[in-house]
């Protein structure tokens, strides 16, 4: 992998595991309001615990590398815009925000929170 490439990977792990544990965080607070006969908010605060411990990891490898996080976020529910500086250069990365809920689900699925 180049270190074109290695940048790029870091930051897509890096908003993959920001969205992860926000959307934890909300679903939690969802269905605690739905009296449920058992409560699984325990098990998404550790889900959105863990997932914001791997999205600070790669926060600090993108910034040792020299890349910097200037916003990021959906407008219109089917693009995620994502502007970042990398070694004193602009980038714009669009991702599709079906994409990126899938693999925010793929990552759940395989367990790599324990």
């Amino acid at each position: 992998m180049t270190q074109k490439e290695e940048w790029r990977e870091v930051l897509h792990e890096m908003i993959i595991f920001g969205l992860l544990f926000k959307a934890a965080a909300l679903d939690s607070k969802a269905i605690n309001h739905n009296g449920l006969k058992l409560s699984y908010v325990p098990i998404l605060e550790s889900v959105s615990t863990a997932a914001e411990r791997k999205h600070h990891e790669y926060r600090q490898q993108f910034v040792r590398m020299g890349g910097k996080l200037r916003s990021q976020g959906s407008q219109d529910g089917f693009l995620y815009v994502v502007l970042v500086t990398f070694r004193g250069m602009q980038h714009e990365i669009v991702y599709n925000v079906e994409v990126l809920k899938a693999e925010c689900q793929a990552r759940l699925n395989k367990g790599i929170f324990q």
